[in-house]
């Protein structure tokens, strides 16, 4: 089986470590997990992106129109991944907005979600937005966006066990692992609609 994810997001947000644990909990089920990480300007908020691969490809880095999900963790990131997306795959696109400075000048020309919607649709994909950001507040703390999202993509592709993914999680992040489980759950019944409380 192969698999391929591509994820987008800014310096900060998690992609590394989303990435990371999504690996680890692909390896913990015998899958033959690979991932590539651009970071590119990340110290000072530029755009990261990561490929995730599971299956036997040698090359970690995933070719245009092969990923079956993209997603990003910041709303406008997206459109970075649309190259990689393939004709019947899925997209998570976070609601969280982080405008980088040279947008402030033009503020008008950054991506609405009306915008971006609009273009996801005429090319016949619907994308699925997710208040991430608002979930991973009410969680308790902002940083637990990532792990929304590894929730999301979890529930929309079943790549891993949702057991793997929680284990994963509680290995890899001693510190604050409770809260970053919650993050999880909470991303996977936004999608799945079952609550587990």
């Amino acid at each position: 089986m192969e698999f391929n994810v591509v994820a987008a997001g800014i310096g900060g947000q998690g992609i590394v470590l989303f990435s990371d644990i999504l690996a680890k909990a692909m390896l913990a089920e015998g899958q033959n997990p690979s991932f590539y990480v651009h970071s590119g300007l990340a110290q000072l908020g530029g755009s990261v992106s990561s490929h995730i691969r599971a299956g036997d490809r040698i090359c970690p880095k995933i070719t245009h129109g092969c990923a079956d999900v993209i997603l990003s963790l910041e709303c406008a990131e997206i459109l970075r991944a649309v190259p990689y997306l393939k004709k019947d795959g899925k997209v998570l696109i976070s609601q969280a907005t982080r405008m980088p400075y040279h947008s402030t000048l033009s503020p008008d020309r950054y991506p609405t979600i009306d915008t971006i919607t609009e273009l996801f649709r005429e090319g016949g994909v619907e994308p699925v937005f997710i208040p991430a950001d608002t979930i991973a507040r009410e969680v308790g703390h902002i940083q637990t966006l990532n792990m929304v999202m590894l929730g999301a993509l979890v529930a929309v592709s079943n790549i891993v066990d949702t057991e793997s993914a929680v284990r994963t999680i509680r290995e890899t992040i001693q510190r604050g692992a409770d809260i970053n489980v919650e993050g999880f759950w909470k991303g996977y019944e936004f999608i799945s609609g079952k609550d587990y409380n």
